[in-house]
This record gives C-alpha cells, structure tokens and sequence, in this order.
C-alpha cells in the first residue's frame, strides 16, 4: 500500500466511524485530517491550517479524531481479518512520514500502531534474556575471580 492510499484509508474509517457515532465534523475538521507539512494534499492546505489553528483547540480535535480511529479499528478488527491486514499495511506505509494524522493515530494506540500483537511479550523476553544474561556474567565472573 502506498502512502497516498494509506492516508486516504485512514481518513475514511475516520469519517465512516464519525457517521457511526453521529459525531460531527465540520469541513474544517475534515481537510485537517489530510494536512502534513511535507506533501501538501490540498491547494489551500496553509491557509486551511491557519484558520484551525485561529479556531479550534488541537487538542480536543486530536482526542476526537484519535477516539473515532480507535473506535474504527475496534470495530472493523470485528468484522474481518482482511481490514485488519488493511490497518496494519496503511500504518506500516506511513510510520516514516510526516502526517497530522499520525499524531492522533498514536494517541489512538500509544505508539504500538504498527507493532503486531506479540511484541510486548517480545519485549518481556528480551529484557528477561538480558537480565539472565548480566546474572550469568556476574556468575561467571565471581567464579574466575575465586579460582585466580
């Protein structure tokens, strides 16, 4: 999935779950869901997002929007496993970019947005192989020391 297709999936299901929940986006709050510094989407992004800036709180609108993506992935994580491939090929195409959507797309799923579900425990482990691994070196270590 390429990153165009990818920011354009994202900002559907959060349309789509704002049509769900009856949550209201005004127009305003819709073309900031394309804003990004980088690759400007829209003709008019600039001025687009000078007059959010001027008019909205960014981080109620951030907490709005990133509730409706949590909310959207929840829901399509029921429905199918093909959507939930779908959201894991869009965060994976944009994690290196520079979108304003990112930034509630981490507030949505604390930063593990791209991670799979095992990578917590994957961590576990690690830090508990690193852990055995300094315990067993300090063993070793006391052994040579008593034996010299």
């Amino acid at each position: 999935m390429d990153s165009i297709t990818a920011k354009q999936f994202l900002i559907s299901r959060v349309l789509d779950q704002a049509e769900v929940e009856h949550v209201p986006l005004s127009e305003l709050e819709r073309k900031m869901l394309s804003f990004t510094e980088v690759h400007p989407s829209l003709p008019d992004i600039c001025e687009i997002n000078a007059e959010f800036e001027r008019s909205y709180d960014s981080n109620e609108y951030e907490a709005k929007v990133a509730g409706l993506l949590k909310a959207a992935r929840r829901r399509d994580g029921e429905r199918s496993v093909p959507q939930q491939q779908q959201w894991r090929d869009a965060l994976d195409a944009l994690k290196n970019e520079d979108h304003y959507i990112l930034v509630m797309v981490g507030q949505a799923f604390a930063d593990a947005s791209t991670a799979g579900p095992g990578s917590r425990l994957r961590d576990l482990l690690w830090y508990v192989a690193i852990g055995v691994g300094l315990v067993l070196l300090i063993f070793l270590a006391s052994l040579w020391r008593w034996g010299h």
